[in-house]
């Protein structure tokens, strides 16, 4: 195996797998050419610790190169168990450092004088690059930002809330349990929960009713004579926060104009954004406007899908709560956490004694619905036989799936992938009607706005990309990533249909191709997972038919030039993390055809709870099955931490 040294310019001597001058620290090559960060930073730190011998040095880097992978991963430590660092070594190539390490770290964590390492392996409260504390070994970035956080939840937890008039919650929850919609008796103790506690956690999967209980909620405030002013409500993306926006308005419409909050409600309710605008993130200077030397002005802030914030967002969310407010997080405890370092919802629920609702309430009669729930039970249990079995038909062929209710196709992607997805084009994207004319139309332009024809016939499209989606495990580098599939599909347009090749995320657009936006765009008002879709529209002030992207953007659409998009993606198919927040009514779930760490039973169980009307799981039983049988570990002290109080 080739040796690297990161001396002199780092990215140019390991492209160049120089060999090192006698003395300097070695290690193998692990990672990817773009991967090499974390082996680089490892060497580095060991660089610090002076008077090491050459092996010591190198298991010390291996070391730090775990612990920086660990976070890069979403925990926020690495264990030091002697099982699991010799799994976390070996992936660096370094298992046989794991005994030199274990009397290294012995010998760190008893003697201190003299010792080299201790330049570099710190003990908790100290600054220093990596943090020893017990079986655990931190980042001082990372521990000091757990140890902030968990102190602030501990004050928040000890310190009562604004005194609040037990009688008077009582009675506004009584007002509103009777509806529309009639609340269940899970859901009158969350809205309970979240009028009265200082910190209010609210899990359940889908269709278990999270939102009625914000609508709710803010019928109860209204209800007490809480003015809207007092009240934020956010969510971590864009598209989820559009999702909240659209279902609380429909909430407060069916509401009564007869009944005594409703005069408060209308026109007054909060309307639903990012955290990042909640926080007032400036993409020009790289900070938030808000924390604790700017607290926000609300009494109570609440955040949906809170599973999908990571440690470093949610502490920027406590420190920027004002010393009275109220926080309700609401989201699904069992869900895949968040991108980044941390599962903090998932911890908190396990430290604390979250409001649980179980009761799914969206599944009426129709077998699909019913199905979707009982395979995703099933799934969140470990269990793949029994229920779920009755509620899945297995098939073995492409020809065989019928894209209704729950199916497993019980195939490699690669055996069936091309007959599956021409299915999946005439089935789910191709069979809206009139499809082909209502893609290949020219969209006409004027003032900036389209006609009612053209406005109705985009909504229609737009609608129709949404409901279907392909989900994949990873992104990109293998036949089963949400880039190889996109561009599968894309080629099913055809050869008169014009291509814009050369884009920054390497991938084609074409007109009536569906697009997700991958980052926010603040300039246009764009935000992560928004959804458009590329049509040809000709302008006034142009004589001639552009590729433009359109969006929905409340009750309007906007509309951009699809080369001005820099940050946006096929969106035929997506990665299950990036469809958190989203719900489609059918779903294709394509497995790896190899067995991969990061396919979960979270990620299974996240992927079938997108779908409302029908799920098809594509991948072999076995695949299947030890995905089912894996759960996904993520290292945090957050949960102990809380609840040491």
């Amino acid at each position: 195996m080739s040796t690297l040294t990161p001396l002199g310019t780092a990215r140019k001597r390991f492209a160049q797998k120089s060999q090192p001058d006698d003395g300097d620290l070695v290690f193998a090559e692990a990672f990817e050419d773009d991967d090499f960060e974390p082996m680089y930073l490892g060497w580095e730190i060991a660089r610090c610790a002076r008077g090491l011998v050459p092996q010591e040095s190198r298991a010390l880097a291996l070391l730090a190169a775990a612990c920086i992978v660990a976070v890069r991963e979403g925990s926020t430590r690495l264990p030091l168990d002697e099982q699991r660092l010799s799994a976390a070594l070996s992936r660096l190539g370094g298992a046989d450092a794991a005994p030199l390490l274990r009397a290294m770290l012995e010998r760190a964590g008893v003697s201190r004088a003299g010792d080299p390492a201790t330049s570099v392996l710190g003990r908790p409260g100290e600054r220093k690059p990596l943090i020893l504390d017990g079986h655990w070994l931190y980042t001082e970035r990372m521990r000091r930002l757990e140890d902030r956080f968990c102190e602030r939840i501990r004050n928040r937890l000890a310190r009562c809330a604004e005194t609040r008039d037990a009688r008077a919650i009582s009675r506004a929850c009584a007002a509103v349990a009777s509806g529309p919609p009639a609340l269940t008796e899970e859901q009158r103790r969350a809205v309970r929960e979240a009028l009265s506690a200082p910190l209010a956690l609210i899990s359940g999967g889908p269709g278990t009713g999270k939102t009625t209980i914000v609508v709710a909620l803010l019928r109860a405030l209204a209800w007490m004579g809480e003015p809207m002013q007092g009240v934020a409500i956010a969510a971590p993306t864009g598209k989820a926060a559009q999702r909240l926006r659209e279902t609380i308005a429909a909430g407060l419409e069916s509401i009564s104009r007869d009944l005594v909050e409703t005069s408060l409600l209308r026109g007054t309710a909060p309307t639903p954004q990012t955290l990042h605008r909640l926080l007032g993130w400036s993409p020009t200077t790289g900070r938030f406007a808000r924390h604790e030397n700017d607290p926000l002005p609300y009494k109570l802030v609440v955040v949906d899908e809170a599973s999908m914030v990571d440690l470093s967002m949610m502490d920027r969310l406590i420190r920027a709560l004002g010393e009275d407010a109220r926080l309700v997080l609401l989201g699904d405890a069992d869900q895949l956490p968040s991108v980044d370092a941390g599962a903090v919802f998932r911890d908190l629920c396990a430290a604390l004694r979250p409001a649980r609702l179980q009761k799914n309430l969206r599944v009426a009669l129709e077998p699909g619905p019913q199905r979707i729930v009982i395979a995703a039970q099933s799934v969140n249990r470990g269990e793949l036989g029994g229920r779920f079995a009755d509620s899945v038909a297995v098939r073995h062929t492409a020809a065989a799936v019928t894209f209704e209710g729950v199916e497993h196709l019980a195939a490699p992607f690669a055996e069936v992938g091309d007959e599956l997805l021409s299915r999946w084009w005439r089935k789910r994207i191709a069979s809206l009607d009139d499809f082909e004319q209502r893609i290949g139309r020219t969209y006409r332009l004027e003032a900036g706005e389209f006609d009612a024809t053209d406005s109705a016939e985009l909504r229609m499209l737009l609608d129709h990309h949404a409901s279907s989606r392909v989900l994949c495990a990873t992104r990109a580098r293998a036949a089963t990533s949400a880039e190889a599939v996109n561009e599968r599909l894309l080629t099913r347009f055809g050869a008169d249909h014009p291509l814009v090749r050369g884009r920054p995320s390497s991938q084609s657009l074409t007109h009536g191709a569906p697009i997700v936006v991958e980052r926010n765009d603040y300039d246009r008002e764009l935000l992560n997972g928004d959804q458009g879709v590329v049509v040809r529209v000709r302008s006034a002030r142009l004589d001639r038919d552009e590729l433009m992207a359109v969006f929905r953007h409340r009750d309007s659409l906007r509309v951009f030039p699809s080369e001005a998009l820099i940050h946006v993606a096929l969106g035929f198919a997506m990665t299950v993390h990036k469809a958190q927040g989203a719900e489609f009514d059918n779903v294709l779930l394509v497995l790896p055809d190899v067995d991969l760490p990061l396919v979960t039973r979270e990620l299974v169980y996240t992927a079938l709870t997108r779908a409302r009307r029908s799920v098809l799981i594509v991948g072999r039983e076995e695949l299947l099955a030890r995905a089912v049988s894996r759960t996904l570990e993520r290292h945090s002290g957050v949960s102990e931490r809380v609840k040491s109080q």
